[in-house]
């Protein structure tokens, strides 16, 4: 059962008045505007004119719109329910850069499109894909992402086309000073003003940039002619696809699968005091909410949206996490495109203030993924696996042509940093999986004693597995509960053995005797997915034997029973 937690002051469930949630929609629309700033970017390698730009703008305010609409919506299919506005995000910029070089707008449209498709179709394999998403993986692609970006972002603060010309210190400073602002509010603000701080950044960017006069007379020029009023114009919307992106925007899909389990794991530890574990039927709903928003951008235009972390770390801090507040924030941001001069004026900015904002994104990126990695230590199998698959993946990045003469299919695996790292990184990953299951058993005497010598066996193997305590609490109870049920059902005979094993994924037990085959569901379920009529239609049989593990099997061999039950690290 969900805990509210005090902090909160307004819990996901609950609607804020109407002054106050204007406000907050208003916050959080303005942050997710910032993030246009990898439209402008993809629009400037499409090589479109204006007109187009500002309009590609327009159309993106309404994707994002769309994809807070899907993720707050609270639905039996799609939508985590929870205040997690997506935004532009830099695991698209890179896949979304090579369509437009190779085929313009039509082909960010299309890729985006297929992006999000298979980013549905992973929602449905989240617990079977355990291996991708172990924190090891997870934070080598979130690190990569990351260095992508922050390449990309240093090119542009360093204004590196302008230099030699008259003026590009002050073009330099502009772009440093955004990023010292918005790298001191990180470090030493405080609330809101600390989560506000990339907008700061901007806002000061932008006046030094006024002042050294970096802003093209033309520029000020189109941000004056551009009117209040006006329905954005889509006909530059049409689409393409790219069979060789393929590879690189399936990558991109399964980085913004990781990311959003990320975000909305972290938004359900925000509105529940008692969260011990991860809702996989909740977290499933969310990327597929998230990858219908990459869809609705695509079938706009422009590039994929995902989930925005700063933004569900914004509701912690100020304590609102209604997801009445997405709502407001999709109304705010469908205002917004309604205004041309607003999307004038972002693409209008100076190429050096994205790029400070750029390396304080990319810098985040950075540090979470080296986080992500540590969390559970570095293995020697780990640090080769990603160290081997970080090196190769710098080839695509700093000597792209080494790759040009490869067939079609496999140039576009090669052709992208990101790819290239999560296919060697996961190809190694599953080599180093040999041998890693480690077991122990102990003999399972009639007497309680045998439970106490497992706990024994899990206490002591726990630590050198680095098994998560309450996983190993989980398992001691489950196991109790199941000794107890085999002996007063009558279905034991003859006790065997207990014995655990771990791979840095499962726990697995094996409980081993003589007697007749304990009934389990087919399908059991753990207490955190117990609602309504489930624990009656399916899984009573576990529930009441008290087997919470994730999975559970019975095999029989004449008398011989084993029971197997597995534990999700």
């Amino acid at each position: 059962m969900t805990v509210r937690p005090p902090d909160l002051v307004y819990a996901v469930d609950e609607r804020p008045p109407l002054p106050r949630l204007a406000l907050l929609g208003l916050q959080y629309a303005v942050l997710v505007s910032v993030y246009l700033v990898l439209l402008v970017i993809i629009t400037r390698a499409a090589g479109v004119d204006p007109y187009v730009s500002r309009n590609v703008i327009s159309v993106g305010l309404l994707a994002g719109a769309a994809g807070t609409m899907l993720q707050s919506y609270n639905g039996r299919f799609f939508g985590s329910g929870y205040l997690a506005p997506p935004v532009f995000s830099a695991i698209y910029l890179a896949p979304s850069l090579l369509a437009a070089e190779r085929g313009g707008l039509p082909a960010v449209a299309g890729m985006t499109i297929f992006a999000g498709v298979v980013e549905l179709i992973l929602s449905r394999f989240l617990v079977r894909l355990r291996v991708v998403f172990q924190p090891l993986i997870s934070g080598f692609t979130v690190f990569v992402v990351g260095v992508q970006l922050g390449l990309v972002a240093i090119t542009h603060a360093l204004d590196v086309p302008q230099e030699g010309q008259s003026g590009f210190g002050w073009h330099v400073f502009a772009g440093f000073l955004t990023l010292a602002v918005c790298v001191g509010l990180s470090v030493w603000g405080r609330g809101v003003l600390r989560l506000m701080s990339a907008l700061i950044g901007l806002a000061a960017g932008v006046v030094v940039a006024g002042f050294a006069g970096i802003f093209q007379t033309s520029e000020i020029a189109a941000v004056a002619a551009a009117p209040w009023v006006a329905l954005p114009d889509p006909s530059f919307i049409s689409f393409g696809f790219d069979f060789t992106l393929a590879p690189v925007f399936l990558a991109a899909a399964l980085a913004a699968t990781i990311r959003t389990v990320g975000v909305v794991t972290t938004c359900q530890r925000i509105n529940d005091a008692a969260w011990k574990r991860p809702d996989v039927a909740n977290l499933s709903r969310g990327v597929v909410g998230d990858g219908l928003g990459a869809v609705a951008a695509g079938l706009l235009g422009v590039m994929g949206v995902t989930a925005g972390p700063s933004l569900a770390g914004l509701s912690r801090a100020t304590g609102a996490a209604s997801r009445v507040i997405g709502y407001a924030t999709a109304a705010i941001l469908v205002l917004f495109a309604f205004i041309p001069k607003i999307s004038a004026a972002i693409l209008s900015l100076p190429i050096e203030v994205d790029g400070g904002i750029l390396i304080f994104t990319a810098s985040f990126m950075i540090t979470s993924g080296i986080q992500l990695m540590a969390l559970r230590g570095l293995d020697v199998r780990g640090g080769f696996a990603i160290s081997v698959a970080f090196l190769f993946g710098l080839v695509a990045q700093l000597h792209p042509a080494y790759f040009a003469k490869l067939p079609d299919a496999l140039r576009g695996i090669a052709s992208d940093m990101l790819t290239l790292c999560l296919v060697w990184a996961n190809l190694l990953m599953a080599i180093f999986r040999i041998g890693i299951r480690r077991s122990d058993t102990v003999a399972w005497r009639a007497e309680d004693g045998s439970l106490v010598d497992f706990a024994a066996l899990l206490d002591k193997e726990g630590k050198a597995w680095k098994l998560d305590d309450e996983l190993a609490k989980r398992a001691r109870e489950s196991v109790a509960n199941l000794v107890t049920h085999l002996t007063e059902s009558n279905c034991l005979e003859e006790p065997k053995t207990i014995s655990a094993s771990f791979d840095d994924l499962e726990l697995r037990v094996d409980i081993a005797y003589r007697g007749r085959p304990l009934h389990l569901a087919s399908h059991p379920i753990s207490l955190e997915n117990l609602h309504d009529e489930t624990a009656t239609t399916a899984g009573l049989d576990a529930f009441l034997a008290g087997v919470h593990a994730d999975r559970a099997s019975v095999a029989t061999h004449g008398d011989d029973v084993t029971v197997r039950l597995w534990f999700a690290a």
